[in-house]
């Protein structure tokens, strides 16, 4: 089993590699880099904003069909009418909602305009992943996966268009690189209903509150735990903006654009997890084996990714954004990227916690979370601006990846001992060496990162990423 969840995971992320960079590195950086930094700002602060919400459109919907239909595949014919039913009201309900809001905050008539197109965003982003839910809960991995860079490959496409074809009339804007995406989302949408129409032929849509009702008892603690977890992860933009303004929502966002495209690799994982976790619930052996390898590649590659960041993070922003790289958004980045190793333990250990639908721990602690991150941000970012934000994403993440590994090794007797820390822990102490204090010794870059590469191999075999056999069968090939 844990060849196979490798081997699908492998695909995926290939999938990923293949076109997430373009996007985020390339695309959308290209966008920042050709737009004023106050108008990307108040782009960023808006999408922000409108993901705030997002807990509207879901209520943990998606989450709750895994957890079903991975256990009964005949439930899709039951709970798909009823939950697109809701999910249509919901979207009218999530409209008013930041229409509201954004009145209250005091938004202009153009900004209004942007959060419409980005709630449209929105609504149609959270019908794909429920239906992408369905494709994952069938166990379909690698399907999902091409589901899963689809509209990335759209919205490429389309926006490199506007950025480079010099149609007349029809150079980019902030407005036209949101319609692309509206764009991309309903093509895949279409595409998925395609896929499933052999599951969703008989389905009807119900807006039947006798069938709504029961699955709405039954979802509140999963949309509790996505709204709790989705405040506390995308409220920084909203309060950078309030608090200091647009120029610095900017010099947050250059920075957090790497930190994104780390997450977005890492959640992957995530996705695959829960369905199978669901799936596999009494298989102890199998929850140790997939939870413990998980957690250490994805710590890992965080930590990896956070030293070098350290040590080159306006090289690589300058690199991305080398018209605006800048010191501030360099130190963004770093703490940032700290904050993953956090992110990467709730994406394995909270997943595996949700399949056993442990809700109450992980709502009452996302609670605690999301209230440190409140205080946190409102203490630093007066203080030290988009720096502040990011301190404040950094320990909030830690802290409630931390309580997801405690509570998991408490709640499914994983093992944890001195001896099964010591190789890591030495792994770490050898990566931190080799790129901290290797830099000082390297006569240039390219050597030291041949160091780096060495450093990580080493380290990889500590963390037991991989047994000398399987180097030894690579190099005979």
């Amino acid at each position: 089993m844990l060849k196979k969840y490798l081997s699908d995971i492998a695909f995926m992320q290939v999938l990923n590699l293949l076109i997430k960079p373009i996007w985020i590195l390339i695309i959308d950086a290209a966008v920042q880099e050709a737009l004023p930094q106050e108008v990307y700002g108040n782009y960023f602060a808006l999408f922000n904003f409108s993901l705030l919400f997002f807990i509207v459109l879901d209520l943990g919907l998606n989450s709750f069909n895994i957890t079903e239909v991975a256990q009964d595949n005949s439930k899709i014919g039951l709970l798909t009418g009823s939950i697109i039913g809701l999910k249509i009201i919901l979207a009218l309900a999530y409209v008013l909602i930041i229409l509201s809001v954004g009145v209250v905050m005091g938004y202009t008539s153009q900004e209004f305009g942007l959060l419409l197109t980005l709630g449209a965003i929105q609504i149609l982003t959270s019908l794909t992943q429920f239906f992408r839910s369905i494709v994952s809960s069938l166990q379909r991995f690698r399907v999902d996966g091409i589901f899963m860079v689809l509209d990335r490959i759209l919205v490429i496409l389309f926006v490199a268009i506007l950025l480079w074809s010099e149609i007349p009339d029809f150079e980019l804007t902030i407005h036209r690189f949101a319609y692309a995406q509206v764009l991309s989302l309903s093509l895949v949408l279409v595409s998925l209903l395609f896929f499933l129409r052999g599951y969703l032929s008989q389905v009807r849509i119900s807006f039947s509150l006798a069938s709504i009702l029961p699955i709405l008892k039954k979802s509140w603690p999963f949309a509790m735990l996505v709204s709790l977890m989705g405040l506390y992860t995308y409220i920084d933009g909203v309060m950078i903006k309030s608090l200091v303004g647009d120029a610095e929502v900017g010099v947050y966002a250059l920075g957090y654009r790497f930190y994104f495209a780390l997450l977005m690799f890492a959640q992957v994982f995530s996705g695959v997890l829960l369905p199978l976790f669901t799936k596999n619930i009494a298989d102890s052996a199998l929850i140790r084996s997939i939870s413990g390898y998980t957690a250490r590649l994805l710590l890992f590659g965080g930590l990896v990714a956070s030293f070098i960041t350290t040590v080159y993070s306006l090289d690589i922003l300058n690199i991305i954004n080398p018209g605006k790289a800048n010191s501030d958004s360099a130190e963004v980045l770093v703490l940032l990227i700290f904050g993953f190793v956090g992110a990467a333990l709730t994406l394995v250990y909270g997943a595996l916690l949700t399949a056993g639908k442990e809700l109450k721990w992980l709502n009452r602690f996302a609670a605690i979370t999301l209230l440190l991150n409140l205080i946190l941000n409102l203490v630093l970012i007066p203080r030290y601006n988009a720096q502040g934000a990011a301190m404040a994403t950094m320990t909030s993440q830690i802290f409630f990846g931390l309580i997801c590994f405690f509570v998991s090794v408490r709640k499914y007797n994983l093992h944890l001992n001195f001896t099964s820390l010591l190789r890591p822990f030495l792994g770490v102490g050898l990566l931190a060496l080799i790129i901290f204090r290797g830099k000082q010794y390297a006569q240039n870059m390219s050597v030291h990162f041949v160091m780096i590469a060495i450093a990580v191999l080493l380290a990889a075999y500590l963390f037991k990423l991989y047994k000398l056999k399987d180097l030894k069968s690579v190099l005979k090939k």
